[in-house]
């Protein structure tokens, strides 16, 4: 019974998370400029990229990871006026996820989902450089992943990729965690009202920094929660899992 309640706030957080902004994209192709696309792939590739964020403990062979989260961004970039002209606020993009311990302290992971008209399809790899056990539970547990993504959204397509580096303290119940990523974001112009932009490219990177816990309230639920900043701009991530 423990596990379904978790299932269903899983679903009740991706529900939430699209509430927050009904579709961060409906302006792109009527805002779209070449002055622009820079400012809007940063935003997408720091929500994309916050996705990842993780205690950072590898799970172990043949442990395993399945649930979602969602990542809030209070506000657009500045610059990102195709976002914002088109009345966003703040940006929120839920993930479902799923991962599986493999030998020699690796996971591989995989991601996506269905919002906004638009569909995400990515995963990668995590490597622990250093998981401790019960005899130094108190030093921190120290990895680092690689991802990438596609999002295809009619309007316009992309790719990202990341990069993070995690930190991890494996105490009882409450495991603090922090952890520095950095996203690479190319978008490409479908549709626009603007002549001659279907077609041109835009590439932007940005650095995240996240500091959160993972709470284990439950055998077999895993809760996570951290504040992110997103190329200098405020965020905050939410998680619900089943692991083991």
């Amino acid at each position: 019974m423990k596990i379904i309640a978790s299932i269903v706030a899983l679903l009740a957080l991706s529900a939430s998370a699209r509430a927050v902004q009904p579709n961060p994209f409906s302006g792109f192709e009527q805002n779209a400029n070449i002055n622009y696309l820079r400012p809007f792939a940063r935003d997408l590739g720091g929500l994309l990229g916050a996705s990842t964020v993780d205690g950072g403990r590898t799970y172990g062979f043949p442990g395993f990871w399945v649930g979602g989260d969602a990542v809030l961004q209070t506000r657009p970039d500045s610059q990102d006026l195709i976002m914002r002209d088109a009345g966003v606020h703040s940006i929120a993009m839920p993930m479902i996820q799923a991962g599986v311990g493999l030998p020699f302290h690796t996971d591989l992971i995989v991601h996506g989902v269905g919002a906004y008209g638009a569909s995400v399809l990515g995963g990668g790899l995590r490597t622990s450089l250093y998981r401790t056990g019960m005899l130094d539970s108190f030093l921190p547990n120290v990895s680092v992943s690689a991802f990438g993504d596609k999002i295809n959204a009619g309007a316009f397509n992309g790719v990202h990729g990341a990069a993070d580096a995690d930190a991890t303290w494996n105490l009882p119940i409450i495991k603090p965690f922090v952890e520095a990523g950095y996203d690479l974001t190319k978008i490409t112009v479908g549709a626009a009202q603007v002549p001659g932009l279907a077609g041109v490219s835009a590439t932007a990177d940005g650095a995240r920094l996240a500091a959160g816990v993972d709470l284990t309230p439950f055998p077999l639920v895993d809760l996570r929660a951290a504040y992110v900043d997103l190329h200098g701009l405020p965020g905050f991530q939410l998680g619900l899992g089943v692991t083991f």
